[in-house]
């Protein structure tokens, strides 16, 4: 088959590899779509994952084998993957943490992940896709299930005002899950006019440019001169970090859902002085039957954020290097590596079995 394998920074080959196996307790997928998530590409640039790994986190597709002993799930069901397999034994597994795993492993990023035409996975990762959810929206579910996570997480009430810093893919999730949460207005920050554009689609109240608006004099403006009572910073630039703090209100929060890979000046005299709570979120899990639900629903919109499809073998020029571009019109890159339209249902062991 062919895959994607990571090589070391600025270096991803797309070659044949042994079709895998699927072991007792797992399942044999055929990937239809995988994203090219931000992770991905600090790690091609940084080579932070391990030389030979299959790339990729954020994919779906139908199950064409089952493992010895694998019970409750058919081939010919189509399924998206929860990226965190944590180990269920450490102490924050056993108070109910399990994103902060002490030995947690990942598709794409600490096993071979989705960026192949086929993947064993165990099927505590598997989620069925509902009817009418497509294995291409099903790509982004992961992605999504970050978004939903980190609002659920965050002190956002209904009637409060919600500010985003960066309407990158996360950005414009954490836009959606905060209305359906019930902020009052929501904000959005972001350069790039196409981003801009699609955040209005999605119902931004407004749209500032962190360039040619004066951040702080307009949002203040638009929220009776408090401030938000959320800011989520959903970018990797330093100059959001920096900026946040500066423009949430007194006894408000500043959210964090961007990775920044470089050390951020922090104004620790504001934190104390209007007494700031600063927060993090950190991938999804638990969060894919609300997100999925969601989905079916059209309570969130997952199409408008998908501005490229590409092929498995252009992954680099077309996916890795077309991200990386200063004028880079990229929101979320999808490889096509399957695809739903080309799969045909099996019918044999098509029964669910229990």
């Amino acid at each position: 088959m062919k895959a994607a394998i990571f090589r070391g920074a600025g270096h991803i080959e797309v070659t044949e590899v042994p079709t895998p196996e699927p072991m007792p307790g797992e399942v044999l997928v055929r990937v239809h779509y995988c994203g090219i998530c931000g992770t991905d590409l600090e790690a091609y640039q940084t080579g932070m994952y391990e030389p030979g790994l299959v790339i990729g986190h954020e994919f779906a597709g139908e199950i064409v084998a089952l493992g010895e002993g694998v019970q409750g799930w058919a081939i010919g069901e189509r399924v998206t993957i929860d990226n965190a397999l944590p180990c269920g034994r450490c102490w924050f597994c056993r108070q109910g943490r399990p994103s902060l795993c002490q030995e947690l492993l990942s598709p794409g990023i600490t096993l071979d992940g989705g960026m192949a035409e086929y993947v064993r996975l165990p099927v505590s990762l598997l989620h069925r896709l509902p009817q009418g959810v497509s294995t291409r929206q099903g790509a982004l579910v992961e992605p999504l299930t970050i978004a939903l996570h980190g609002v659920r997480s965050s002190a956002l009430k209904p009637g409060d005002w919600a500010l985003v810093l960066g309407a990158g893919p996360i950005g414009l999730l954490t836009l959606q899950c905060a209305l359906l949460a019930g902020a009052r207005q929501v904000l959005v920050v972001e350069v790039n006019p196409k981003r801009a554009a699609i955040a209005r689609e999605l119902g931004a109240s407004y749209v500032l440019h962190p360039q040619r608006d004066n951040l702080a004099v307009e949002v203040a403006a638009r929220t009776d001169g408090l401030g938000p009572d959320v800011v989520y910073v959903c970018t990797g630039a330093a100059p959001a970090f920096e900026s946040a703090l500066g423009l949430v209100r007194r006894g408000g929060q500043v959210f964090v859902l961007g990775l920044c890979p470089e050390p951020v000046p922090t104004d620790f005299m504001s934190v104390v002085l209007s007494e700031l709570d600063i927060r993090g979120g950190y991938l999804g899990h638990g969060a894919f039957p609300a997100a999925l639900d969601y989905l079916a629903q059209g309570r969130v919109r997952v199409d408008p954020l998908i501005s490229h499809e590409i092929a498995l073998e252009d992954v680099v020029e077309q996916g890795f290097e077309q991200m990386l571009r200063p004028d880079t019109e990229a929101i979320k890159v999808l490889v096509r590596i399957g695809g739903e339209r080309s799969v045909k249902r099996k019918t044999g062991n098509g029964k669910r079995k229990t």
